[in-house]
């Protein structure tokens, strides 16, 4: 099977303070042998969670440092679709259902992947449902 997760679903996954029993029960529910997609602006996202818990004393940089192995234990793939066309399906995404180019870059590689999509990200689930992507669910 083939999922594709977002940052907000990653960041419960790992970060301490976020973390909860629905997220750990997703995370369950992807398996050793399945594929897990990511496209490349994740890593941005990433970087970027880590920046504000740092800047908000949430953790220090020695502590967010060592989020950097469970990140990479995840085996996640990446995606490096480009070009006007990708960005064209993105731009639609955008206004069909009101979404950033970041959560529209989200869903696109779900459908395009035939994956489930795995976030936490209320207006991401609720594109998906609009959009006919799978939802991974705590249920």
């Amino acid at each position: 099977m083939a999922f594709v997760v977002d940052s907000s679903f990653v960041g419960a996954i790992i970060i301490p303070d976020e973390r909860n029993p629905a997220v750990d029960k997703m995370k369950a529910g992807i398996g050793e042998n399945d594929d897990v997609f990511v496209p490349h602006l994740f890593w941005y996202e990433m970087a970027n969670i880590f920046m504000n818990i740092i800047r908000r004393k949430r953790y220090a940089v020695t502590e967010v440092k060592q989020f950097f192995p469970l990140v990479a234990a995840l085996r996640l793939t990446d995606d490096f679709e480009t070009g006007t066309g990708y960005s064209m399906r993105l731009l639609r995404l955008c206004n069909d259902f009101n979404l950033s180019s970041y959560d529209a870059a989200y869903l696109e590689l779900a459908r395009r992947k035939k994956a489930v999509l795995c976030t936490l990200d209320d207006g991401l689930r609720k594109a998906a449902k609009k959009y006919g992507v799978a939802l991974m669910s705590a249920k």
